[in-house]
């Protein structure tokens, strides 16, 4: 009797559970949030201003959508409207407030909107008549002496590219006083504490194409200088440091903070972790143009503060004693947060952790516990590989990293890349400062078999080498070790008969690098210089003796307001000394040409030719790059280039007996991974056999 009922009591919930699944499936629709509709700005700008609504309105976005809640969500839209200088826009509400009947309610620019209280929509559409655009087309700048017109014009319009449309230029109210705000901001870093800056519209007709004409009124005052500097509470002559050197320097927030900066360092070097400092200017009258300032510095230094324990946490795999090697402070020590500040950036340079925080335990006390919070990332990552070139074509491959290997923070990298034309494979295995705190170390094998113009390329070898940073240089230099062996196959080189088609080579390695570049993907500014040397010698464990050298570097610099122009200059040479030039291996001759070379080739077709119309391998060769560049917009640019290459197939016909030079024109778009370049480079000058132009589409920065 009692299974029987249990068995009626299980059917009972059964039937209780399958009416409570369907009713929510009945009535999905009611349990769903209020809908909400932006038409009006173009399909993408609707859908992005309707997810920025609903992320405005959040928990408040129920079933239904109050008066508030809309109303919250119109004037965002509408302020975001006005920034972009739709300055007169109309926004119709449509409101469904259930049995299908909808309530329909505008704004525009007197912001005046009437909802009534008891307003409950269940859906609302957010219709928009933008109107005409405004845009800023000239500005008037009145005072500015200490900046020049185009730079003081530049904060309230960008600097004109060749195509610049209103959306580039949009005017509002709110942008016009930012603007000024930062140009005030500007004159304060250069010393001009009394600057004001006013910007005000004077086009008397405002309901035109939307142009706007702005006059910008800048009341400078004179240029604040220090004159001398005079200390409170404590003498930073206590603890041997001397500040004359910023007097008759401006008294800017830059300044200021430089001058705090120092005081603070040379107390903490002593121990003084809770030192305060603060700055205030005492200025004399106005004499002139200018007014000196008497800077006034209170130093609190605190108590004085030594090292406890040193403590880590969130290490489960890294072992202490290369935490411990990254913090070299010792109990007892003068605790300064500077240095350990430098342990905390070592420690981020191991690349095996996502995030190193540092605190002190307790939080002040004469005694404290340096305290490393640290978060392992993954141990294993795996990366694909994509790319395209001119000359491989289609590339892909993919990438495996493994981090803190053996708990010592060391790395291991796999790289495998298969293209159109080449196989690659390689693998790395780093040390983060094997000796000493600058210098790193890494092991690799590879492996190469690529398809050139008229051979085949193969190599393998082993290289092991140390790098390190070269402060007074600016650079990084690298020193190794490389045992390889290298092949060529179906070789139609002239000098294909005398070249050896195995060679094994030991060789020391040399590099050298500055990089003193804006940006390495996009660069508009600065410079870049190498240099590279490679010695093979049979003491070294090789077959052949040859010594290969190559420099380089490229400037680059500005000659408008959107021109740049980009210079690059590189040459090589292999030398043989002591011996004869024809041991040189076909693989370590240059083959010049191609997108990142002379332009108007594929790679290899501007190596030398010898009688009988085949490639020779240079054994020389001078690169010489320009390039003019006008920014069409913030991503696409149009380049005008011109490229020259002397080269020799003889040691003997140094620095080049042969002369090629092409011309090109080039279209690049911006990437986050470098600009996407399409060019053709025309030939001057081609030999027999050699293309009158050639097309290229790659990526990355030629130079």
């Amino acid at each position: 009797m009692r299974s029987k009922i249990q068995s009626h009591a299980w059917l009972v919930m059964l039937i209780i559970l399958a009416a409570f699944a369907w009713v929510p499936t009945a009535d999905a629709e009611q349990l769903k949030p209020a809908a909400i509709r932006v038409s009006g700005l173009g399909l993408w700008r609707d859908r992005e201003m309707r997810i920025a609504l609903e992320r405005l309105l959040g928990n408040n976005r129920g079933l239904t959508l109050g008066a508030n809640s809309i109303e919250d969500t119109v004037f965002l839209l509408y302020s975001v409207l006005n920034d972009e200088g739709y300055q007169k826009p109309v926004i119709t509400i449509r409101a469904e407030v259930g049995d299908g009947k909808t309530e329909t309610y505008k704004l525009d620019d007197n912001l005046d909107v009437n909802l009534p209280r008891d307003l409950a929509a269940r859906a609302v559409h957010f219709d928009v008549k933008k109107g005409p655009r405004s845009y800023v087309d000239d500005v008037e700048i009145e005072g500015l002496q200490a900046l020049d017109q185009r730079t003081g014009k530049s904060f309230f319009e960008p600097l004109q590219t060749l195509i610049t449309t209103k959306a580039d230029r949009p005017y509002s109210p709110s942008r016009a006083r930012r603007s000024a705000e930062k140009l005030r901001e500007e004159l304060r870093l250069r010393g001009y504490a009394q600057a004001k800056v006013e910007a005000q519209r004077i086009d008397a007709d405002k309901t035109t194409d939307g142009a706007v004409k702005l006059h910008v009124r800048v009341i400078e005052g004179p240029l604040w200088v220090i004159s001398n500097l005079r200390f409170e509470k404590a003498d930073p002559q206590d603890v041997g440091l001397k500040l004359a050197s910023h007097v008759n320097h401006p008294w800017t927030p830059t300044e200021q903070q430089n001058m705090a900066e120092e005081i603070r360092q040379a107390y903490y070097r002593k121990g003084y972790a809770d030192i305060s400092v603060n700055l205030r200017p005492e200025a004399a009258p106005e004499s002139g143009n200018r007014r000196q300032v008497i800077a006034v510095i209170q130093v609190e230094p605190g108590p004085l503060v030594k090292v406890g324990n040193v403590r880590f946490e969130g290490n489960e795999h890294t072992k202490m004693s290369i935490l411990q090697r990254r913090v070299p402070a010792k109990t007892g020590d003068p605790l300064d947060p500077v240095q350990f500040e430098r342990s905390r950036y070592r420690l981020s340079r191991l690349g095996v952790f996502d995030a190193v925080d540092l605190h002190y335990d307790p939080a002040d006390g004469q005694v404290r516990d340096p305290v490393y919070v640290l978060r392992e990332g993954a141990r294993y990552e795996a990366n694909l590989l994509a790319g395209y070139g001119s000359y491989e074509q289609l590339r892909g491959g993919v990438e495996i990293r493994q981090m803190d290997l053996f708990g010592r923070a060391h790395q291991s990298r796999l790289e495998l890349v298969q293209s159109m034309k080449s196989t690659r494979g390689e693998y790395t295995y780093s040390v983060p400062e094997l000796f000493g705190e600058t210098i790193d170390g890494t092991a690799r094998v590879f492996g190469l078999q690529r398809q050139e113009l008229a051979f085949q390329r193969q190599e393998f070898g082993v290289n092991a080498a140390l790098k390190r940073q070269i402060p007074w240089l600016r650079a990084e230099g690298t020193l190794g070790y490389t045992l390889q062996t290298l092949k060529n196959r179906d070789n139609e080189l002239t000098t294909r008969t005398a070249d050896d088609k195995n060679v094994n080579v030991g060789s020391i390695d040399f590099g050298i690098t500055r990089d003193r570049r804006d940006s390495p993907l996009r660069p508009r500014r600065g410079y870049r210089w190498f240099g590279q040397v490679e010695a093979a010698n049979q003491a070294f464990g090789g077959e052949v003796n040859y010594e290969r050298f190559e420099l380089g570097g490229a400037y680059h610099f500005a000659v408008g307001t959107w021109q740049f122009m980009h210079v690059g200059l590189t040459h090589g040479v292999i030398t043989t000394f002591g011996t004869t030039d024809a041991t040189i291996p076909v693989n370590k001759r240059f083959f010049p040409g191609g997108d990142s070379s002379i332009r108007g080739y594929q790679d290899g077709e501007a190596a030398p030719r010898g009688p009988d119309g085949r490639f020779v391998g240079a054994k020389t060769y001078t690169l010489l790059n320009v390039e003019y560049e006008q920014v069409l917009t913030e991503s696409w640019s149009a380049v005008v280039f011109a490229d020259a290459l002397g080269a020799a197939a003889r040691l003997a016909d140094y620095p080049f007996d042969q002369r090629l030079y092409s011309v090109g024109l080039g279209l690049r778009y911006q990437t986050l991974v470098g600009p996407i370049r399409l060019e053709y480079g025309r030939n001057i000058n081609p030999r027999v056999g050699d293309p009158r132009g050639t097309f290229h589409f790659s990526v990355g920065f030629p130079f």
